[in-house]
């Protein structure tokens, strides 16, 4: 039989790698998604996505690292489409990085 925490997370994730490839579509087509200019908003805005992303029945079930891994993946994939936004959204929000 399974388990059924195992098995939460599988489906989480799995939720995840949908959503991340919707993202690359998205970026594919030339279009970002703007993030918070501070770093502590933006870490903020990947842990709620990750948990939003979670159904409510399995974030009992889902462990902190599951989560944090979910985090990262969103912040790698959104971080990325940055480059997109113009250059007077990058420097308004003072995102000092190398696009």
């Amino acid at each position: 039989m399974t388990d059924p925490k195992t098995t939460a997370q599988a489906q989480f994730m799995q939720r995840v790698e949908r959503r991340i490839r919707f993202m690359k579509n998205l970026k594919d087509a030339g279009l970002g998604i703007y993030l918070p200019a501070e770093e502590t908003a933006r870490k903020l805005t990947f842990d709620q996505l990750a948990r939003l992303t979670a159904r409510q029945s399995e974030l009992p079930l889902l462990n902190a690292a599951t989560l944090a891994e979910a985090s990262e993946l969103f912040r790698t994939q959104l971080e990325a489409m940055q480059g997109l936004l113009p250059h007077d959204v990058q420097y308004r929000n003072r995102i000092r990085r190398a696009w």
